[in-house]
Parts: C-alpha cells; structure tokens; sequence
C-alpha cells in the first residue's frame, strides 16, 4: 500500500520533531531523556520514506549519542561523516556547519585541535553572516573553545563575546560561553573576575537543571581555586563535580575531574592519596581510548611508585607509559601529517575513476569542480597554518625594525616564522623568535610545521625549558620518540633566538641554518650546528651561542629556499654566497625596502621556471 503524501509530510513533520528534540535537549538533558530511542525511531522512519534531510539529521544526532553516552569515537567519526556527505547534497548549508561544528568540538575533546579548527573555520562560515541564527550562539562557543584550547585568547575571547551580544537568550549555551570566558581570565590571573564569570554561568546552568553543564562550571571554578591555592575548596567543586559526572555515567568528564584531584593531591605532598586517583582513572582512560590523558596518568603514577620506594611498580607502569607513547605518537604522526594528502589524493583518483565513462565536457567540469573544492580545502589549511606563525603584533612590540619575506612554494608552507612572548611568564622580557624549514612542503610539511611548533611550546609554556640550546634538544627528543623511532628523519633545520632589547643581546641554537650577522657593512656568518632537530647522524647536544648587539647591527635569519631557487641566464641556483652579499648590499635601506629587492631579485631570477622550495627570509635591524 502506498502512502500518500499528506502522510509523508505528516511522517516529515515527526522525523524533525524527533530531530529538533533531540538537538536542541543536547546540552541539558531532562530528566527520562532517552535520545537513543527517539533518534532510532525517528531515522528508520526517515529511511522508510527516503527524507535524506531527515536522515542526515539523525545521523548527526547518532553520532553526538555515540560520543557522549558510548565514548565510541570511531563510530561517532562514521556517523556525522555521513551526515555531512548528506548535508552537502542537499540545498541546506546550515545543517552540513552544523554537523561540521559537532565533528570539531568532538575532534577538540579528543586531542586533535588542528582538524578540530579546520572543520570549525568551515562551520563557522555559515554563521558569520548570521548573527541572529538560533545556533549562533553554539556555533561561537564551539570555535571560541578551540582557539582557548589552541592557546588563541583573542581569537576566542572576540567568539564568545559575539555570543553574547548576540543576545538570542540561549541560556545553556550562553552559560557555556561564561564558563570559557571565565577559563580565560584565569589564564590571565585575573581570579576574582574569573570567579564571577565561573559563578554566573554556574547559576544560569543549575537553573535550567543543567547537570552535565553543572558539573563542567563546577570542575572550572575548582581549577581556578587550584591555581590561587585554594586547596580544600579547588576539592570541594571538583569532588562535586565528579559525584554529577559518575552518577550521569559521562566517562571522559569522570576522567579529567580524577586527574584534576590527583593532580591536587600530587601537589599538595599527598602522594598516597594521588595514586588513588590516577590509578581510578587509568582503566577509565583506556575505556574512553583517551591515550593523552593516560600517558600523564601512567607517568605520574610511575613517578609517585619511585619516590615511595616501590621499584617494581614503577618500572610496570614505565613499561605501560613507553607503549602508549609509542601508539600515542604513531596515532600523532598519521594524524597530523598524512591524513590532509592522502585524503586529498584519494579524494581526487575516486573523482577521476568515476568519471571515465562520463561524456569528455562534463568530466572536465566535474574535475574542475572537485579541484576548487580540494584548493578551498588546502586554503583553509593555509588559515590554520596562519595562526601558528608569529603574530605582527608581537613582532612590532619587540622588534622596531624588522621585515619578513615569507613565500611558501604551495598554498600551505613546511617553513614558519614563531615567536613566545616571554613577559607572560617571567620578569625578564625575553623574547624568542625563530625561522625553520620542516621536512617537505605543501601538506605534509604544513604538518609538520605545526608538530614543531607544538613541541616549541611544549619545551618554553610546560617545561619550563629557558635556553634555546636546550629547548632544541628536547624538541629533538620529541621528534624522534614520536616519528623517528625507524630511522625516519622528519624534523626541521632552523634557528631559535633568545632575545633582550634590555641587555642588547642574542642567544641562540641553530640546526645546519647559520645566522648572519652584518656590522659595518661586513658578513658574519655565525655558528651553526651541523645536524638536524630530529634524526641525524650525530646525537650531540645543541650549542648555546650568544651575540653581545651593538647599535647597527643588522641579523638575518632565512631557510635554504632562497639560496637553492634555480633561475638566472644558466638557470643554476642562487646560492648562499650571492644571498649574503645582496643582504649585505642592501642592509642600510630600510625593512620594507629590502623585503621588496629580496621579492624582486627571487622573482626574476626565477623567471617562468618552478618555485622549488618554502623560502623564509627575516631581517632585524637593531
């Protein structure tokens, strides 16, 4: 019997019913709330009748459910993948940001904020011109947390302000956004309005019954509490919270308030009551396949084992940390550097088979389309790149006269320019700059930029690590325990810099890139170290050089690209030598003038020939 369509449209009505429940429920469940059955029902329905929007919007729901409820990310991963394979056929963009938005959000919690940035910059897309979008206000949550996460206060302080001047009285998403913006006071040490913040979307969360948005506003202000050494209370929220997270059975929320109190007790020298925790939140970290956290969790376990004297179990448990590094590290390594390629290219052979038998016009149309939507994807990957390279704003604060010649051979670079702005965290307004070439170009060496300058951080914010030399070897080490362990030589050549406008000095550490230093119209070619950050033939510690700067001085720091570009009458390279003595000739112009020779010079030497490599050339004048 068929159905008629008064039914299907009845049918549609229920399918979107089922959907908009579900969706808009997701971030403050109700009490009996069962999403499960209500999607199930709702998508073998939509099957039934062949309502593909209605489809698409289930699977979305689906996969929020497999995540939330199951920790099953695989299965998560599937589902809103589908969905967006659907949205994009439908005339409906709002829907494909949308499940684009969940799909970054989902990416961020599970320690992947590179792609959880790129599908938030293609979701957010939609927003931008919609400031009064009923979705709006999650849609800057959700890209707001991934710039916090990605240490991009600015960035995530403007999403979360547009929110609420948005004004659309959402009020779980509003209080989210409080909670994030009360996370980035802290960050500044800014505690009491912090706390206010913290408080005000606590409220607004216990008001609408909010329990899981009640125990992540709980967990936040126990932090903060921890930061100003507030132990009993940092313990009194957090321990709330996990009550809420283990009674609502929210596996990776369980998990971080087990290490926030462990990591509590660790510092206030209660070491038998930190491995309680750690140990309980081991086997949660498996369950959840959250292997970052489960690194730290062994480690520290391993460290209070050996400071207690148990030997044996701190060797077990170094045993466990080592082989989930070694995964954690490989997962890292395909992740970040061949997944954007080879999907691309798969991407690209899937399109070219399927139009074989395809009348010859019409497959150049279908290639050429498929080709932008593959550029428009790497463009987007070149957005993201954008955020890791030193702000201008940091660079015009410490440097009065600098330029930078930055042209990648693609759309997206293996070479970067990076700068920390060390006044955040000590009283000497150090400030560190470097200029280094990743292995490879194009997508992977983008790749790898980015897992570089993760490790930089890593060294300068958690470790504390303050000489360049240093910083050099431990990123090495980094490099080579996470994608090195089979000889590979993934890494980068480069110079870090330390520098102080106060003392009028330079320390620096350079791997086979060798800084030039022009006083008094002469060429000084300074030390380098002849190996790579990463794998090389000699293990050696990096050396720690310094430059005492006088007035006039002029340094260079560039990557090999400009040297090895092939042009000229014989089209051989450019060559080093002749680099030098160009800087040299044109060091007392100004920085804007010599940025526009060096472009010139490199553009017509290269004349119709390829660009072969990333080149990176920056110049201080001091």
């Amino acid at each position: 019997m068929s159905t008629s369509e008064s039914e299907i449209a009845q049918i549609k009505r229920e399918i979107n019913e089922a959907n908009d429940f579900v969706w808009n429920l997701r971030a403050s469940p109700k009490e009996g709330f069962e999403p499960e059955n209500i999607i199930s029902i709702a998508y073998k329905k939509a099957l039934a009748i062949e309502d593909k929007f209605g489809e698409g919007r289930c699977l979305l729901n689906m996969g929020m459910g497999a995540f939330i409820l199951h920790h099953d990310y695989p299965l998560s991963d599937s589902y809103i993948n589908q969905a967006i394979s659907i949205f994009q056929n439908l005339p409906n963009p709002k829907w494909e940001a949308n499940a684009l938005l969940t799909q970054a959000i989902i990416k961020n919690s599970t320690g992947n904020p590179e792609l959880a940035l790129y599908m938030g910059l293609k979701g957010m897309e939609f927003y931008l011109n919609k400031p009064h979008d009923y979705d709006f206000t999650m849609a800057c949550y959700v890209l707001g947390t991934i710039y916090k996460d990605l240490k991009k206060t600015e960035e995530a302080e403007r999403l979360y302000t547009l929110a609420i001047e948005s004004k659309l009285n959402q009020t779980t998403w509003d209080a989210r956004v409080f909670t994030g913006l009360s996370n980035i006071l802290s960050d500044r040490g800014e505690y009491e309005e912090a706390l206010k913040m913290g408080n005000k979307g606590l409220d607004l969360l216990r008001g609408e019954d909010n329990r899981i948005g009640v125990s992540r506003a709980l967990n936040d202000l126990g932090s903060i509490y921890h930061r100003l050494k507030e132990y009993d209370k940092a313990l009194e929220y957090i321990f709330e919270a996990l009550k809420i997270r283990k009674a609502n059975n929210v596996k990776h929320f369980v998990l971080g308030s087990l290490i926030d109190i462990a990591n509590i007790y660790l510092e206030i020298d209660q070491p038998a009551n930190a491995l309680e925790f750690y140990l309980e939140a081991e086997p949660l970290a498996i369950e959840t396949n959250h292997l970052g956290r489960l690194s730290v969790v062994l480690r520290r376990s391993a460290e209070i084992y050996k400071k207690i004297g148990d030997l044996t179990k701190a060797v077990e448990t170094f045993e466990k940390l080592i082989e989930v590094n070694n995964t954690l590290n490989q997962q890292e390594k395909e992740a970040k550097i061949f997944q954007s390629e080879n999907k691309l290219l798969k991407e690209r052979e899937d399109e070219i088979e399927r139009l074989r038998n395809v009348e010859l016009k019409h497959a150049y149309d279908l290639i050429a389309e498929k080709n932008k939507e593959i550029t428009d994807s790497i463009h987007y990957a070149n957005r993201i790149q954008k955020t890791i390279l030193a702000p201008e704003s940091e660079l015009q604060k410490y440097l009065e006269n600098y330029f930078v010649f930055f042209q990648p051979k693609d759309i997206v670079s293996g070479d970067f320019y990076w700068s920390i702005e060390m006044s955040r965290l000590n009283e000497e307004h150090d400030f560190y700059l470097a200029v280094c070439d990743s292995t490879g170009h194009g997508v992977p060496g983008a790749f790898m930029s980015l897992l570089n300058t993760n490790y930089l951080n890593e060294a300068i914010y958690e470790k504390q690590i303050s000489e360049p030399h240093r910083v050099l070897n431990y990123v090495r080490q980094r490099l080579i325990e996470s994608i090195s362990k089979e000889g590979q030589k993934d890494g980068f050549d480069g110079i870090l810099a330390k520098i102080n406008l106060h003392k009028k000095s330079v320390e620096y550490a350079a791997a086979n890139n060798a800084p030039i230093l022009i006083r008094d119209r002469k060429i000084h070619e300074l030390a380098t170290d002849k190996m790579p950050v990463g794998h090389g033939e000699k293990p050696d510690s990096f050396k720690l050089n310094k430059i005492d700067l006088q007035a006039g001085d002029r340094l260079y720091f560039y990557t090999d690209g400009y040297a090895d570009q092939f042009g000229g009458p014989n089209g051989k390279k450019f060559k080093y030598k002749k680099l030098n003595e160009m800087l040299c000739e044109i060091s007392l112009d100004s920085c804007e003038s010599q940025k526009e020779k060096l472009k010139t010079v490199f553009e017509n030497w290269k004349g119709t020939l390829e660009q072969v490599d990333d080149v990176c050339v920056l110049g201080i004048q001091f």
